[in-house]
């Protein structure tokens, strides 16, 4: 069976495949990251994971809309891939949240950028944002987890010219994340390891690699 292309008009299966498991991951992803979170919030002895040179890099304010753009992502998957390839991928995403939640917790961290209190002309998605992010989940990144997982998944069934431009967006949303000083570089790297690591313990039709099966 083929893991997909892009179409307009996906299969039935596959949107309702796509809503199931987006019902899924968001109650699984606001109640670990939110969970996580408030935790952290009530702890003391945050760890300090930047380099202070990191703290020169600018903030600039429109990237925020790059940053964002991660929730577009979101419903792209049900429009290029499969049934097989969805499962797969949203197994991935599901790993990915439950293994950070756990490093939230043993390496709570700090955020060594200061917020500003106001921004002009984007203060609407800062308050967004700001509102379901204390922050203390930072490393490993779920921003960028997610973001490497869901476009490379897209990548992987995509022609060249698509491919460059998947690539593009990706890079442009992991540079949002320090941009907008929502994350340092540490943050980053953790979340591309564990996207790395999601996408090797799921295989691409969807089975657990400790399981008998075909390899990807």
């Amino acid at each position: 069976m083929s893991e997909g292309g892009w179409t307009l008009r996906p299969e039935r299966r596959d949107v309702g495949v796509s809503l199931r498991w987006a019902a899924f991951l968001t109650f699984l992803f606001l109640a670990i990251y939110l969970g996580c979170n408030w935790i952290t919030s009530q702890r003391s002895g945050l760890y300090r994971l930047w380099f202070d040179w990191e703290l020169k890099i600018p903030f600039v304010a429109a990237m925020v809309w790059a940053y964002l753009s991660l929730f577009v992502t979101f419903f792209l998957p049900m429009f290029a891939l499969r049934e097989a390839a969805l499962n797969a991928l949203c197994k991935r995403l599901a790993l990915a949240v439950i293994v950070s939640g756990c490093l939230f917790l043993l390496v709570p961290a700090q955020l060594g950028f200061e917020r500003p209190a106001e921004v002009p002309g984007e203060a609407a998605a800062f308050r967004l944002i700001y509102l379901f992010d204390r922050p203390h989940n930072l490393v490993p990144s779920l921003h960028v987890s997610w973001s490497a997982l869901i476009l490379g998944s897209l990548r992987a069934v995509s022609p060249s010219w698509t491919r460059r431009l998947l690539e593009g967006w990706f890079l442009l949303l992991c540079a949002s994340t320090v941009l907008v000083h929502q994350h340092h570089l540490l943050d980053l790297l953790g979340g591309l390891l564990v996207a790395l690591g999601a996408g090797y313990a799921v295989r691409g039709d969807g089975t657990w690699t400790w399981t008998k099966g075909e390899s990807r």
